[in-house]
């Protein structure tokens, strides 16, 4: 880069922190006892005038506290950027903004794995909330430099986890048994059924549920992603999630009274304790619909219509080789060795 366009993006960077074009502004810079002068305006405007000159940054702690609580993201988002910020504290309370190197992201990134016991993705998710952070302050001008340009936030594609027809099972038995409807585990089932996330089943009415060609069909626009998706709710999963809806009374509000995701997630871990299956959270219900479709033959294209996912690629992660998968295909394989080695017998014979 020469020096002509290094002082052209600053002007352009003091523009961007206030500076107007009307706004006189000179530049003067000496590099080897030479100067170099730009200036834009009317330079009489400067006589007796002050130039402003923004105060160093301040406490990163303090700036991300101000910034999330008038984030605009859900409030669901502005929880887990909290968490981050309740680790940065714990980290480096007195850190600032100008202190945040990519040797500091080193550090803090080998606190979380090794203090804290961080998975990779868990490490990832609180980096890229810093990022967004601090692209927030280079936005207002408060950092000139970038950490993130010498590092790299590093993720891994995290097992799916999933029910198998046996423990989904074994839970709708546990349901039929219970004396009162469980509200966690009628929404997880639904769930189960039907694909939805937890943030849609805490919003789903009956008024959801629309007749399309004599059948009830889910109709809605998902929360997270704003795209509608359409479920026939009596045809997936043989009408399960049909029959679960009319033995709920409600007509009008709410399907299902939802407890917080946390607290959620902690009903259905006593829940498979009880029925002794594997620890189940409310979002390997999602998965489990998605992996039990395919396990069951209903093709890619359709799966990725139900789950309402953007990209073909992403419901492809459902079609990886799963337990489920592996057993069936060696089951079957199993099976054309039987009837071959019977055919053989046959034609000795």
């Amino acid at each position: 880069m020469d020096l002509t366009t290094a002082i052209t993006n600053f002007e352009k960077e003091l523009r961007t922190i206030g500076f107007n074009d009307t706004d006189a502004l000179l530049i003067q810079i000496n590099i080897g006892g030479k100067n170099y002068i730009r200036y834009s305006g009317n330079l009489n405007n400067l006589v007796g005038s002050q130039i402003p000159i923004r105060e160093k940054s301040g406490s990163l702690i303090e700036f991300m506290s101000k910034e999330i609580a008038i984030a605009t993201v859900k409030e669901s988002t502005r929880n887990l950027h909290r968490d981050t910020l309740a680790l940065l504290t714990n980290f480096s309370a007195n850190i600032k903004l100008q202190e945040i190197t990519s040797e500091y992201l080193q550090r803090l990134e080998i606190y979380m794995r090794e203090e804290c016991q961080f998975s990779i993705n868990t490490i990832a998710r609180h980096m890229k909330t810093l990022k967004r952070y601090i692209n927030v302050a280079r936005k207002k001008g408060i950092v000139m430099t970038y950490p993130f340009l010498n590092y790299t936030i590093k993720t891994e594609q995290s097992h799916r986890d999933a029910l198998t027809e046996k423990e989904l099972e074994k839970l709708e038995h546990y349901q039929e048994q219970l004396k009162e409807p469980n509200e966690t585990l009628n929404a997880f089932l639904f769930s189960c059924y039907t694909g939805l996330r937890y943030s849609d089943i805490c919003t789903f009415t009956k008024q959801n549920i629309r007749i399309i060609n004599r059948k009830k069909w889910i109709v809605l626009r998902m929360i997270k992603t704003n795209k509608e998706v359409r479920i026939p709710l009596s045809t997936i999963f043989e009408g399960k999630a049909l029959k679960l809806t009319k033995s709920i009374a409600r007509s009008r509000g709410l399907l299902f009274h939802m407890e917080n995701n946390q607290q959620t997630n902690r009903i259905l871990k006593r829940i498979a304790k009880q029925v002794g299956i594997k620890r189940i959270t409310f979002h390997m219900a999602r998965h489990t619909c998605g992996t039990l479709l395919l396990y069951r033959g209903v093709s890619i294209t359709t799966v990725q219509a139900i789950l309402g996912h953007q990209s073909v690629k992403t419901t492809q992660i459902y079609s990886a080789v799963t337990d489920l998968t592996m057993e069936k295909e060696l089951k079957k394989a199993n099976g054309k060795k039987n009837r071959v080695g019977k055919g053989r017998k046959l034609t000795e014979l």
